[in-house]
């Protein structure tokens, strides 16, 4: 795991396995909780786990109802 800031500040922990690498991150939020920090969202995945260029998109959220149809152009 590499740590980056602040700054140009940089760590590098290298852990045996998953299990070490959890049980460091639940010591840090402890230790984070318990000098008052709100630690919100920490266990949550972002990802939905589905490829995101495979599914069909909802409407166009461009405003193409903005768009000038062709034939009502005028040339300048």
């Amino acid at each position: 795991m590499i740590v980056a800031g602040p700054g140009t500040t940089r760590e590098q922990h290298d852990f045996p396995d998953e299990d070490a690498l959890q049980n460091y991150q639940i010591s840090i939020a402890d230790r984070l909780a318990s000098a008052g920090w709100l630690l919100w969202g920490v266990n949550r995945q972002r990802r939905s786990g589905t490829e995101r260029r495979v599914r069909t998109r909802g409407i166009d959220r461009r405003g193409r109802s903005n768009e000038v149809p062709a034939a009502e152009r005028s040339d300048r």
